[in-house]
């Protein structure tokens, strides 16, 4: 496999997490952006009165305000006169009471206001509530609709009960994707919370269809309540069976996608694997399977997407005139729509433009996408590809033109890498540096710790291609320097164990370990530290470092075995059996450690 592919196979878990997290966590969301705004923009101003004590008996329109509110939300059934009357007093106290807010009885101006919020929350909760209710409907329906996916919303309501007494430890010492597997099913069936366990059992079944047991993801997928969630399983299934080498079953898998956004993103991710095993061919008959799909979209704006990314996989296929008249069906379709949501239609065929190397196209057609947070990805590609080209000085006016700096630092790293392999170590290292300033303003520290380490991935990369008869302008003690100012401990600790593995391999006598060993220490539960030693060991898969996966997944073989939380220990045996998966058809026959 190559680096293409593990960016797929990153891109497409990240995805996957996603879209679980936006589902569980859309209503919080929802209310912190949007309450306050839409109570105000739903209520008229409060008057200018500030302050109705108990003891004034006048006919007050902020007290009336008051009363309307204390009525909507059930305290108050009394005339809305605008006196402040012992009835009003009392339900004024009881609501003060109950949102911990001083208990006086008074009608203010800042009470109405907190009213007024309550009763926008209320309503969005309700309205988010009908929203839920109504993407479960939709999704079952769908389900139902396609004879192979009505049995995975109709099987038993009852949850499995774990196997008491079983001995996991036999599968720490000697792990095979198989008793991974089992081992997180049974855990699984002890995460009693519906949400949580839906999430872990996604995890699961993504295993096994890499593993080739497209049958049991199956079933695991039938043991989701979510009917939404079951939509994004069988995407899933499909996208990991082509992973694993299975395209057959992957295409069999996402023929019985009933939801078209769904089977989409399975087609395309299918094409796109089948093209990084050199199935031109294969690829091109994949795509011709969207058309159908794309016609049922309801979402104009995604099946612009997905048209924009059918063409950039038609070309890549050798497929010239099919990705040409794919890329001009969604530019006419982007501008024939209204203006909300033409810019970002257009940025999907603008990006799909700089995948093909059509940097010129690209930014013509950028000119009219005015969302500045729709023009990065696109920035971003379009400054990749001109350094691909050789362009250097495009590249680096592009980049520079991106305003998130964390984007521009990531781009300015991929740049660095070009120089250096184009000869150019002087000029790769003035970059980084250019991007390791522009990561010294990134305000929120997560943004600024993710881009130090895609620099420090950078230099990495430039150190390994580097021409030893030279002076070295980029060494490992640079790349020890930059990773020590990573703030968020995972990040440093992947960068440093990163560090500590091109350094084994060099024959460099490595100090880092220490390091790496106190960063992981620092790391926050078990899982977090299984979930990088695992990323870890995949990278090194990925990029010929037998020895490191090895030792990588060892390390989180250790710490899996000491989480007992359930929903941990399902998602962390999973992901074990996935980077398993991935170690064993990697290279040379190799044994994880004991």
């Amino acid at each position: 496999m190559d680096r293409q592919t593990s960016d797929s196979t990153v891109g497409t878990a990240r995805r996957t997490a996603r879209e679980r997290q936006i589902i569980a966590f859309f209503g919080v969301i929802a209310l912190l952006f949007i309450a306050g705004g839409e109570a105000q923009a739903r209520l008229a101003p409060l008057p200018e009165e500030s302050i109705v004590a108990p003891t004034d008996n006048r006919v007050s329109e902020l007290v009336r305000r008051v009363q309307n509110a204390l009525t909507k939300l059930g305290l108050y059934v009394g005339p809305e006169d605008g006196r402040l009357s012992p009835a009003t007093v009392g339900a004024i106290r009881i609501y003060q009471r109950s949102t911990g807010l001083e208990v006086d009885g008074r009608a203010t101006k800042d009470l109405g206001d907190h009213m007024f919020y309550t009763l926008g929350v209320r309503r969005l909760l309700r309205r988010l509530d009908v929203v839920r209710r109504e993407g479960k409907s939709t999704a079952r329906d769908k389900l139902m609709s396609h004879p192979a996916t009505r049995d995975l919303i109709t099987g038993a309501d009852e949850t499995p009960v774990a196997k008491a007494g079983r001995d996991p430890a036999p599968c720490f010492r000697s792990p095979t994707v198989r008793c991974l597997l089992d081992e997180a099913r049974e855990s699984s069936k002890a995460v009693f919370k519906a949400e949580l366990r839906d999430w872990a059992l996604g995890e699961v079944l993504i295993a096994e269809a890499r593993a080739g047991l497209g049958v049991q993801a199956m079933e695991t997928a039938s043991r989701i309540k979510d009917p939404r969630l079951i939509l994004v399983a069988l995407r899933d299934i499909a996208e990991a069976q082509a992973a694993g080498g299975h395209p057959k079953d992957a295409l069999a898998a996402a023929a019985i996608i009933p939801d078209p956004d769904k089977n989409a993103e399975a087609l395309l991710a299918i094409a796109r694997l089948q093209l990084q095993r050199g199935d031109a061919a294969d690829a091109r008959a994949t795509l011709t399977l969207l058309s159908g799909t794309l016609d049922a979209m309801d979402d104009p704006v995604a099946r612009i997407h997905h048209l924009a990314r059918s063409a950039v996989l038609f070309s890549a296929s050798g497929d010239g005139a099919a990705a040409k008249s794919a890329l001009a069906t969604a530019e006419t379709e982007a501008r024939n729509l209204a203006d909300k949501w033409r810019g970002m239609a257009l940025r999907h065929v603008a990006s799909a433009l700089a995948d093909m190397r059509d940097t010129h196209g690209a930014l013509v057609i950028l000119e009219d996408v005015g969302n500045a947070a729709d023009r990065v990805p696109v920035l971003m590609t379009a400054a990749e590809a001109q350094a691909r080209a050789g362009d250097m000085a495009a590249a680096l006016t592009t980049a520079n033109s991106i305003g998130p700096l964390r984007y521009r630092a990531m781009v300015l790293g991929k740049i660095a890498i070009l120089q250096a392999a184009a000869g150019d170590e002087k000029a790769a290292a003035a970059t980084l540096a250019t991007a390791m300033a522009a990561v010294s303003d990134i305000k929120r520290p997560y943004a600024r710790s993710y881009a130090i380490s895609r620099i420090v991935i950078a230099m990495l990369r430039i150190i390994a291609t580097m021409n030893e008869s030279v002076p070295p302008t980029i060494d490992f003690n640079t790349a020890i320097e930059a990773a020590g100012r990573i703030e968020d401990t995972r990040l440093r600790a992947h960068a440093l164990w990163r560090i500590h593995a091109d350094q084994i391999r060099s024959g460099d006598a490595s100090t880092t370990a220490a390091l790496a060993e106190e960063a992981t220490a620092a790391i926050t539960g078990d899982l977090s530290r299984v979930w990088m030693f695992t990323e870890l060991a995949s990278e090194h898969a990925l990029g010929g470092n037998s020895a490191g996966g090895w030792t990588s997944f060892g390390q989180a073989l250790r710490y899996a075995e000491e989480i007992g939380n359930p929903w941990a220990r399902t998602r962390a045996t999973a992901k074990l059996a996935t980077t398993l998966i991935q170690l064993v058809g990697s290279g040379p026959a190799s044994r994880p450690p004991h």
